[in-house]
This record gives C-alpha cells, sequence and structure tokens, in this order.
C-alpha cells in the first residue's frame, strides 16, 4: 500500500513538473470589496516572441489565457457596466470589438481548449487598453480595489487592459 501511495506521489509530482516545464502554470488573483471576495483563476502563456493581443483583429475572441479557461469566482453580486450578475464562477472572455477590447462573462465553466465562446454572454465591460512600459512575457492578471470597485489589469507583451467591476 505504501508503495503505490509512493509511486502515485511521483507520478503527480512527475505531471506537474513537466506541465510547468511546458509553460502550462496557471495563475490566480483576489481581491475584497465590501466583505466579498473576487477571485480570478487563469492559464499563464508566454509570449515566445509573438504580439497576440497586437495581432487580434474585430471579432476575436480569446479564452483569456491558456488551456483550461479563465474562471471568475465571486462572494458578492457584480455590477458590470450596469449589468448585474448573481454572486458565483463565470468564464472569462476577451472580445475584440472595433471599439477596443471588451471583458465578456459565460455562464459555463470548466472549459478546456477551443473553441472560443462567441455568443451566451451573460455580460461584459469595456477594457481601457494602454501600452506598458516594458513588454511583459507571461501574461498576468491582478484584482485590486480602487475605490470599492475591483480593477482588473491584464498585462501581457506591450498592452495594458484595465477595466471596473461593481461587487455589491
Amino acid at each position: 500500500m505504501k508503495l503505490k501511495i509512493a509511486v502515485s506521489a511521483l507520478l503527480i509530482a512527475g505531471l506537474a513538473f513537466a506541465a510547468c516545464a511546458q509553460g502550462f502554470t496557471r495563475g490566480t488573483t483576489q481581491v475584497t470589496i465590501n466583505g466579498k471576495t473576487v477571485s480570478i483563476d487563469y492559464g499563464r502563456p508566454a509570449l515566445k516572441g509573438r504580439d497576440m493581443l497586437g495581432r487580434a483583429t474585430a471579432g476575436t475572441v480569446w479564452r483569456l489565457g491558456s488551456n483550461r479557461v479563465t474562471e471568475i469566482t465571486s462572494t458578492g453580486d457584480l455590477d458590470l457596466a450596469g449589468t448585474s450578475l448573481k454572486a458565483g464562477k463565470y468564464s472569462l472572455w476577451a472580445r475584440k470589438t472595433e471599439a477596443g477590447w471588451m471583458l465578456a462573462f459565460h455562464p459555463d465553466t470548466g472549459i478546456n481548449g477551443a473553441p472560443a465562446k462567441t455568443e451566451g454572454f451573460l455580460a461584459q465591460i469595456p477594457l481601457k487598453e494602454s501600452a506598458a512600459d516594458s513588454s511583459i512575457e507571461v501574461l498576468t492578471i491582478t484584482l485590486s480595489n480602487d475605490g470599492g470597485k475591483a480593477q482588473i489589469k491584464i498585462e501581457w507583451g506591450t498592452a495594458v487592459l484595465t477595466g471596473s467591476l461593481g461587487v455589491k
């Protein structure tokens, strides 16, 4: 029995190491607003010489990360540009429109890989795009408290996308 446990532990550790070595890492970020917690779990792809956000055209829908879809969980209801979303878990998608980037919330979670969702979004918020001071090799998403609202900041390459979520 102990041998089976040891072999299983080594196998799991080996798979985790192999995944990390291939760049399949996950990241998390969390903020507390008005006593409610908002957290995001996301894949952290590397640029590897690409300009992913820069080459996106209007109509592009991205699962906002790599491998398993990015998911947001909130213990409080969210106010998304005037649309109320109940506390819970949602998948996040970045949509490039003629006007710029939008952060879209979808009820389906646990999605791996492609294809991207193109419909069925419950709400979306605009993301302001600005230039980073220096190129960010690995996708980084952070949440912070911005005057009682959750600010999301998405950094990758030379682009920084920011938006605001109300938390009730």
